[in-house]
């Protein structure tokens, strides 16, 4: 039941919550307040590792979303 309602495998599910879970860390800390700067430069870095992980380690025609992508051949 719960694979129909989270797709995805259980690591995609585990950097989410990682993710959130330092976001609620640097805001309660003010971070993006008192050092912007490295909060941007963090933020930047923490979006390209979590989007190049999803890439490098999905398999090719592994379906990662609840609907399947369907090319466009009209053209």
């Amino acid at each position: 039941m719960l694979g129909k309602i989270f797709l995805g495998k259980f690591w995609h599910w585990a950097m989410l919550a990682v993710a959130t879970a330092l976001l609620w860390l640097a805001g309660s800390n003010r971070f993006h307040v008192r050092e912007f700067n490295w909060f941007v430069i963090a933020m930047l870095i923490g979006t390209c590792v979590v989007l190049l992980c999803l890439l490098r380690f999905t398999r090719p025609g592994e379906q990662i979303t609840r609907d399947r992508i369907v090319e466009d051949v009209s053209e």
